[in-house]
């Protein structure tokens, strides 16, 4: 994952997931959140903006990430209804970014997979550069974000890419240890994969956090073919969206104990790392 190919707001986000972690040399990466998180972005965002000034370009401190449109807070809340609602009309949310361009509650907007730059001010600044200077603006952006990261964590990590991964080994470590690690959520993990294996959906895995991806990575996977096709319409992704809402409402109706107990878990570990779920989900499927 690079600065190049997803929207700066995810990157600040993910600067942020960097900078509010800690970790003593050779132990687990553990979760610290700062007194002030708000004043501790802001401070972030005004040393990134000073530091794209000093190599001659414009960047405009992201103080707070983008509100989730409320389909997405009722889909990732565990509420039975609100899933549901979502569920019957968006599927897993994948082919819905097709069919449904406009209600910005797919799993990857349509104007970010188009290459819109949608409410991000400095997507609107890179648009507006030459070819040439955007290249600049992001090796820039990598090297002002990456030296503020290892300023603030002690770290020395060499690119982006380590960034990426040294936030996602964070979150695998406070996952296996508070989601995976949970008696009550393997035990519903296991209830929900028996009542999958008897609608003839295949369970790759039995993990709490693994197993709710297990009935949508298929789609994910046919939604990624069909992205990558040119001009693809609404007409081309409706079959596909009618199969993700018939397997997205058995997936609920097999999980729907687990989820009202997981998501909301999930959720607050997300929080913690000080990245929403939401973006998150974005991330991840923009990064395929």
């Amino acid at each position: 994952m690079t600065t190049s190919r997803v929207p700066l707001m995810i990157a600040a986000a993910l600067m942020a997931a960097l900078t509010g972690c800690s970790s003593s040399a050779g132990t687990e990466a553990s979760v610290s959140p700062s007194a002030d998180p708000a004043n501790k972005q802001r401070e972030n965002q005004t040393q990134l903006a000073g530091c794209m000034k000093g190599k001659g370009f414009t960047y405009h401190p992201v103080v707070s990430m983008p509100e989730l449109p409320d389909a997405i807070k009722q889909e990732m809340s565990g509420d039975y209804p609100g899933m549901r609602k979502y569920r019957e009309k968006y599927g897993f949310g994948f082919a819905a970014s097709f069919v449904y361009p406009n209600d910005g509650v797919g799993r990857i907007a349509r104007q970010m997979a188009d290459g819109g730059t949608g409410d991000d001010p400095n997507a609107k600044v890179i648009a507006g550069l030459p070819k040439p200077q955007r290249e600049a603006y992001f090796n820039a952006m990598s090297a002002c974000t990456l030296e503020m990261i290892n300023k603030a964590t002690g770290k020395n990590l060499k690119s982006m890419e380590e960034v990426a991964k040294a936030q996602e080994q964070m979150l695998e470590q406070i996952i296996n240890r508070e989601i995976d690690g949970d008696p009550k959520l393997v035990e519903m993990a296991g209830v929900f994969a028996d009542c999958l294996k008897g609608k003839g959906y295949r369970v790759t895995s039995q993990r709490p956090s693994e197993i709710v991806r297990s009935t949508e990575a298929p789609f994910m996977t046919e939604f990624g073919k069909l992205a990558q096709e040119k001009k693809t319409t609404a007409d081309d992704a409706r079959p596909l969206l009618q199969r993700e809402i018939k397997a997205a409402l058995d997936d609920l109706e097999c999980g729907k104990d687990f989820y009202a107990t997981y998501r909301p878990k999930a959720n607050e570990v997300y929080e913690r790392a000080q990245l929403l779920p939401g973006v998150a989900m974005m991330a991840a499927t923009v990064a395929k």
